[in-house]
């Protein structure tokens, strides 16, 4: 951590990492000010009482308390506008009373000029110039009347005229410097924004044209395939074999454009109430279907059974299959071991504060973590992603920033820890929605079967895509009904028992996430369960975690090996008890 980052953690007491951005630029700025004011308040007091002055070492002092008291709770609640204005109010009117009795040895007019810097830092432009005009019409009524039963000084005419100058002149200066840094940062968002359009721009014709070309692809392949088990002369088994060695170099073609795309996130969010433990449990669960005989994954949730919440279910699913995934994919070895833990920091009647800390018995490679914690930022996750490309948790950082919170690494002891909190509000049990999607076979009690014996149920909207995999897959299968989008799905599956189902993402009338979605809401009120297979010509990145996250049990991208699909549908069908 640079010392840049540790005097920002100093200063936003540890509220870096859980606010807003621009709550936490007020709350450092704020507390920088009061800190350092505190401290000059104590030296003043200090000279104060060795010159006798008791009063005005008594009304710095008091000064002082309440600006410790705001800095207090500001800490607690973060009301930046709240506290901006009583701080402001308190100095006011400690300068104005300095300006009044002179303060110290008659020098009291010099904390004066400090006025405008703290207003315009503190309040922003609009509400720092009117607070230092209005200070400055009082200053000017003080400094050029004459001596009076208020006004215990007496400020000369040149004097006066240089104070009220000089008061000036700061605040121009301070405002010019705030103003320029405003319009770059300004100039700057926009350049951001337009090139974040133009990325978007990008990735959205690369995902078209990566659709478009993984369908026709994954019917070749599939074809040739087929064709090869047919009985062929050694020429026509020679050609069909380099069409196929074509068609997968031209995959790999396709893949390699794809990894140019970044992940698209979406911003918006779908609350509900949820009971997390089960969620982190189910989503776990998933790996299960992977091939993850290497690694442990154990939930530590620390004696909490139940924890009832409100808050986006499927993001966070998202989050822990992207990581999770990543890290296995990155390591998987004999007596390797992860664990995920759900640590209550903080909690009241409303709402919980979750630390989620996953540790696993190995170091990641090209960053030198220590027992220290190190923000996982945007530089430290492509050194990362050069030295091992096959970790990638970019989608799991963008998704915890959206949630308010970042990602900690650390080293301890030969553990690595990665680590973020989010704020949640509680909800009483009996809100707990029953239609929460989650992979669990709890309470299912079924046959084993046999991928001759399944029933199953192919959704797609793509005839000669239907045809094609009807004929990989009839001789293997007992039946295979088809639905061409997810509407017919979910009218086959109240109806009809399946022991599978093979779904297509982008469809008319429903698309192949919510049908999902809905067929996981029947199952939860009836304690089945059907295992769901994925197969789509979606396969950018953050394309597996969204139909996981929906209540899938597997994912396979188009184009594909009919033996691969063939070996998935086994596995899931070899795990119903």
């Amino acid at each position: 951590m640079s010392w840049i980052s540790k005097i920002i953690s100093i200063f936003s007491f540890g509220k870096f990492d859980l606010c807003d951005k621009q709550v936490v630029n007020k709350i450092i700025i704020t507390n920088i000010f009061s800190i350092l004011g505190i401290i000059f308040f104590l030296l003043f007091i200090i000279l104060a009482f060795f010159h006798h002055n008791y009063l005005h070492a008594s009304v710095i002092g008091t000064t002082a308390i309440i600006t410790a008291v705001n800095l207090f709770v500001l800490h607690k609640t973060k009301n930046t506008k709240a506290s901006d204005t009583f701080i402001l109010s308190v100095i006011s009117l400690l300068y104005l009373y300095l300006l009044v009795t002179g303060g110290d040895n008659e020098t009291g007019y010099l904390w004066a000029l400090s006025y405008p810097v703290i207003c315009l830092f503190i309040s922003g432009i609009k509400r720092g110039t009117l607070f230092s005009m209005i200070f400055l019409i009082i200053m000017g009524v003080i400094l050029f009347v004459p001596e009076n039963s208020i006004v215990k000084v007496h400020y000369n005419g040149y004097l006066a005229l240089r104070i009220f100058l000089g008061y000036s002149l700061i605040y121009a200066v301070t405002y010019i410097f705030i103003h320029f840094n405003l319009e770059n940062i300004k100039d700057l968002g926009d350049i951001i924004l337009e090139s974040r359009n133009e990325i978007k721009s990008k990735d959205e014709f690369i995902s078209k044209l990566s659709h478009q070309i993984r369908t026709p692809l994954n019917n070749i392949m599939m074809l040739g395939d087929l064709i090869s088990g047919t009985k062929l002369d050694n020429n026509q088994k020679d050609l069909i074999e380099s069409i196929i060695a074509s068609t997968s170099n031209l995959v790999n073609v396709v893949n390699s454009i794809v990894k140019v795309s970044s992940a698209e996130i979406d911003e918006k969010t779908n609350k509900v109430n949820f009971e997390l433990i089960s969620t982190l449990k189910s989503t776990l669960k998933l790996f299960n279907y992977l091939n993850t005989e290497g690694i442990k994954i154990k939930l530590n949730e620390n004696n909490r059974d139940k924890i009832n919440i409100f808050g986006d279910s499927i993001r966070l699913k998202q989050i822990f299959l992207n990581l999770v995934e990543n890290i296995v994919k990155f390591k998987a070895q004999e007596n390797s071991a992860l664990e995920l833990s759900v640590i209550t920091t903080k909690e009241n009647q409303n709402q919980i504060d979750i630390l989620f800390q996953i540790s696993f018995n190995y170091q990641l490679p090209a960053i030198n973590l220590t027992e220290e914690k190190w923000l996982l930022g945007n530089n430290m996750l492509n050194q990362l992603n050069f030295f091992n490309s096959t970790f990638d948790i970019s989608i799991a950082k963008k998704l915890v920033e959206l949630s308010g919170s970042r990602i900690f690494a650390s080293y301890i002891n030969g553990i690595t820890n990665l680590e973020f909190q989010i704020k949640f509000q509680k909800t009483p049990a009996e809100k707990i929605i029953l239609g929460e999607t989650k992979i669990s076979t709890a309470g299912v009690v079924s046959k084993v079967i046999d991928l001759k014996d399944a029933n199953v149920l192919l959704v797609e909207d793509n005839l000669i895509n239907q045809k094609i995999v009807v004929l990989s897959l009839k001789h293997l299968i007992s039946n295979i009904d088809i639905a061409n989008n997810g509407k017919e799905a979910m009218d086959k599956f109240g109806s009809i028992k399946y022991d599978l189902i093979l779904m297509d993402i982008q469809m008319p009338i429903m698309d192949g996430i919510t049908a999902t979605k809905k067929i996981r809401e029947i199952e939860a009120s009836t304690s089945t369960h059907t295992p769901i297979i994925a197969i789509t010509a979606n396969a950018l990145s953050g394309d597996k975690e969204i139909c996981l996250a929906a209540g899938m049990n597997d994912y396979i991208s188009k184009p594909f090996q009919i033996d691969l699909l063939v070996q998935k549908m086994k596995d899931l069908l070899r795990e119903k008890k």
